[in-house]
């Protein structure tokens, strides 16, 4: 299975929700890739994220770590802490899996290819 191409990305997470688009690259199996999506707490705060990834498939998962990670909130540059994504693959069209930050949030989402 080649994962290369555009993906949806809905995920869920201890206190809210991310919804945005990934951009994966496969050759061979290492996978490269950027995860673009707005994290949201309702009636808190919303924060534009761009996490560029990078890993390799094995036995039926992808396991990526963010190498680059830019956040805004309210048009200003914020820290943010880097994501850990452990991906499944079910289908041609459809990933799973979950992901984690060194604060140790959790979240679960679902990709479907565009």
């Amino acid at each position: 299975m080649n994962i290369t191409g555009t993906w949806s990305y809905t995920e869920d997470f201890e206190f809210g929700k991310s919804i945005g688009k990934v951009e994966l690259t496969q050759t061979g199996n290492d996978v490269i890739g950027t995860f673009s999506f707005t994290e949201e707490v309702e009636g808190d705060y919303k924060i534009e994220v761009v996490e560029k990834v990078k890993g390799t498939i094995s036995d039926g998962k992808v396991l990526l770590k963010s190498f680059e990670v830019k956040a805004t909130q309210d048009n200003k540059e914020i820290t943010y802490l880097p994501n850990s994504f452990e991906v499944f693959l079910v289908s041609e069209n459809k990933l799973v899996g979950s992901t984690y930050d060194s604060e140790d949030v959790c979240g679960v989402f679902v990709m479907e290819r565009l």
